[in-house]
């Protein structure tokens, strides 16, 4: 696209994201290792530019009018707000990591004490051959399905307590299989650097290309788990100045645009 050409902008496209990494990264993709494309329910990505200023005043005139004005800082601000979106994203907004949890087997997982009618959940979810006993000796008690306890949701491993058996010894300790899931711990890192592409086209084919290497993500405002509508995932941060890229004509230290 020339220079000159005039811009509509109403602008669509793919949203991917990545990791800022100098050492395995190259400075043509904007040192950005790990990219995976988010799903196409985005609803926004913005940028707000600011640049601070501190004015000097002129001493001749007795008014002290402006002289100049002294740049102090300059900052950008990125927000990409989403209702599609992956256990990766979603990770990265409760300041976590996503970890694929290979399917396994769990053996005496132990319980707390139940009373009858008590709900209880197993460590991983997904489950499946699940057996619970108590602890007598030699020979434990078997608890059997739905005469001692209920399996009310096998995905959630939801299960409730319909009656000890006669003279149970606790603790009371389940074996079980359960199948593969994606984990995050919340606040398991402090800081989450993520960098940003966005490879946007209007209607009429006008393109643009934005890049922003990296970006210090937090989420914004709040995520809804229980709602009547669907859940809107706000990222929201300041871009890092990335000295790496400083000389770099086609990027300089914050953001790339390229117009196509």
């Amino acid at each position: 696209m020339n220079q000159n050409t005039p811009i509509i902008w109403d602008g669509q496209g793919p949203v991917m994201i990545g990791r800022y990494d100098p050492i395995n990264g190259t400075p043509d993709m904007g040192y950005l290792v790990d990219l995976y494309r988010i799903g196409c329910g985005t609803s926004s990505l913005t940028t707000s530019l600011s640049v601070e200023k501190a004015r000097i005043a002129e001493s001749c005139s007795g008014q002290r009018l402006t002289l100049k004005e002294r740049t102090t800082g300059k900052s950008l601000s990125v927000s990409l707000s989403m209702v599609q979106f992956s256990g990766r994203t979603l990770a990265a907004a409760f300041y976590g990591d996503a970890v694929l949890q290979a399917a396994g087997t769990v053996t005496s997982e132990v319980l707390p004490q139940l009373a009858v009618g008590d709900y209880f959940t197993l460590r991983h979810p997904d489950v499946t051959n699940v057996v619970i006993e108590d602890s007598t000796a030699v020979t434990p008690l078997v608890y059997v399905l739905d005469t001692h306890y209920a399996i009310e949701d096998a995905k959630h491993a939801r299960c409730r307590l319909i009656a000890h058996p006669a003279a149970h010894v606790e603790p009371v300790k389940v074996d079980y299989s359960y199948g593969e899931y994606t984990n995050i711990a919340a606040f398991a890192t402090t800081n989450v650097e993520r960098g940003v592409i966005f490879n946007g086209v209007n209607d009429d084919g006008q393109r643009a290309r934005i890049v922003i290497p990296r970006v210090s993500l937090a989420m914004g405002g709040d995520f809804s788990w229980l709602g009547d509508d669907e859940a809107s995932l706000e990222l929201s941060g300041e871009a890092l100045f990335v000295s790496e890229m400083q000389s770099d004509a086609d990027y300089g230290g914050f953001m790339r645009i390229s117009l196509i």
